[in-house]
């Protein structure tokens, strides 16, 4: 599943975003909606890092030997 960060307009019946969408029609979504308001002085990438990082990483997780610095940059 992937994520999209859109901004939208509520016009009383229906959200309008503020850009085109690419999406199919009769596509279903799952959407979380924080108003403009309650994230004041926060800027969109800062809003973008703060939902990514709220959500469960996907896949493993690499083992701490994998990480060693000879498995990354090559033994010299």
């Amino acid at each position: 599943m992937s994520t999209l960060l859109i901004e939208a307009e509520y016009d009383g019946k229906v959200l309008i975003p503020k850009e085109p969408l690419d999406l199919p029609v009769g596509k279903r979504l799952l959407l979380r909606i924080e108003a403009e308001d309650a994230l004041q002085g926060e800027n969109r990438f800062a809003r973008l890092w703060k939902d990514l990082a709220s959500r469960p990483a996907r896949g493993e997780s690499p083992d701490a030997e994998s990480l060693r610095r000879e498995h990354i940059y090559g033994a010299d």
